[in-house]
């Protein structure tokens, strides 16, 4: 901050000096001339004659009637020392101007007073160049403000360029500022930030991989021993606690899964493969592996409605990430929905939506936001239990939505009465 101050202020005030000094330049040689006329000299004649004829006699201020011209007696010593002073002591007559005046000098002989004529000048030309002079003025300080700005605004755009590459799930990168940017600490400050984001990154992609591979392995030990136990030489009760375990591992080996792809979507840097294609098409296939995957789970009364409402036009997305997105959410839907889903494919406002919607008892408004959160699982109350899974399936979606840089939003089904999952990007990129 002190470093900013300093260096606009002390840029401030040189530009100051500098255009105030060449505007003075510029203003002496557009201003009027004082040209030293016959009808001056003879009012100096007059007048000095007049003084050496009452030498005793003071007079201020008068006013020739006939040359409309004022005259002043001075002392030569109110006049500054300067290049003027030895012309008046040589005799000479001097020529001078102010804001409104034409100002005329000439010295007494043998004497130390200093007569002065003045004479108004026409301001009309004086205004307008006085105006211009000002605009210029203001102008130019204008520009070299812009032009101390300018670096400062570069520099700014790269930072805020940076921060939202880092945003958008993107390996952040480094900054590169001059040392003589008035940035230069908030640039160092970010990538500090950045080598310490990539560390843990790296520390976390560790972590995945450890988790992939010393968890997987005893796992699938278990399940190779388990499948080895003849169940029919068990009793009852050896044969029940088989099954809990083959849960219990297969409920495990589900858990890993689930985190190794959130971890995966969580580091997801890659640029997006946007193409254009039929959504009807993908719905389609969802319906048929719906159909199949309730047929499993002995639930063949739940069904699922599919509308194409986008008249033809082609959506424009990854379709495999969006075919994850609607699988979490149709899986999701299927844990709370008593016999419908119905989805809904639309453009709106510039916007590819896609609605989700179940007959099942919906979504408080307080749980709609944090229901999209990591390991948030919601709560059944008509059965007084927790649902299944490990509250990674809706965070997914909203990773998968932030990438096509739009998102998901939770509303009541209008018509089934349930919760509605709008995802929607928009049209352009």
């Amino acid at each position: 901050m002190n470093r900013a101050f300093i260096s606009l202020y002390l840029f401030l005030v040189a530009s100051v000096v500098v255009i105030g000094w060449g505007l003075n330049q510029l203003w002496e040689g557009l201003a009027p001339k004082q040209d030293i006329s016959a009808e001056i000299r003879t009012v100096f004649e007059m007048t000095e004659k007049e003084l050496l004829k009452k030498p005793n006699e003071f007079f201020s201020v008068t006013t020739n009637q006939q040359s409309g011209l004022g005259i002043e007696l001075l002392s030569l010593d109110d006049i500054a020392k300067s290049e003027a002073m030895k012309k008046l002591i040589q005799g000479e007559i001097v020529t001078a101007s102010s804001e409104k005046q034409l100002l005329w000098y000439k010295r007494v002989a043998d004497s130390r007073q200093v007569i002065m004529l003045s004479k108004n000048i026409e301001i009309e030309h004086e205004n307008l160049l006085t105006r211009l002079l000002l605009i210029a003025f203001y102008f130019g300080l204008a520009l070299v403000i812009y032009i101390w700005i300018w670096p400062l605004s570069r520099d700014a755009k790269k930072l805020e360029q940076q921060t939202q590459s880092s945003g958008q799930h993107q390996l952040p990168e480094v900054l590169t500022l001059s040392p003589r940017s008035t940035l230069y600490p908030l640039a160092r400050a970010f990538n500090n930030m950045v080598y310490r984001l990539r560390d843990l990154i790296a520390s976390h992609q560790d972590m995945t991989n450890a988790v992939s591979h010393e968890l997987r392995t005893p796992l699938a030990r278990m399940k190779f021993a388990l499948a080895l136990i003849d169940a029919e030489k068990l009793d009852d009760r050896s044969q029940k606690q088989l099954q809990s375990l083959s849960l219990d591992v297969h409920e495990m080996e589900s858990l890993i899964h689930s985190l190794l792809n959130y971890a995966g979507f969580e580091q997801h840097t890659r640029q997006l493969q946007i193409k254009k294609g039929r959504v009807g098409n993908l719905l389609e296939n969802l319906q048929e592996n719906f159909s199949r995957t309730q047929q499993q789970k002995l639930r063949p009364h739940l069904q699922l409605e599919i509308q194409d409402l986008s008249a033809g036009v082609e959506f424009e997305c990854e379709w495999k990430l969006i075919e994850t997105a609607l699988q979490n959410v149709l899986s999701n839907a299927a844990k709370f929905a008593a016999n419908r889903i119905c989805i809904e494919a639309c453009i709106e406002k510039n916007q590819f939506q896609i609605r989700v919607d179940d007959d099942g008892p919906g979504i408080p408004i307080e749980e709609r936001q944090r229901v999209l959160e990591s390991f948030v699982r919601l709560y059944d109350e008509q059965n007084d239990i927790q649902t299944s899974g490990f509250g990674l399936g809706l965070a997914i979606v909203k990773r998968i939505m932030q990438w096509h840089q739009g998102g998901v939003n939770i509303e009541q089904a209008p018509e089934l009465g349930g919760a509605r999952l709008v995802l929607f990007w928009p049209k352009i990129y």
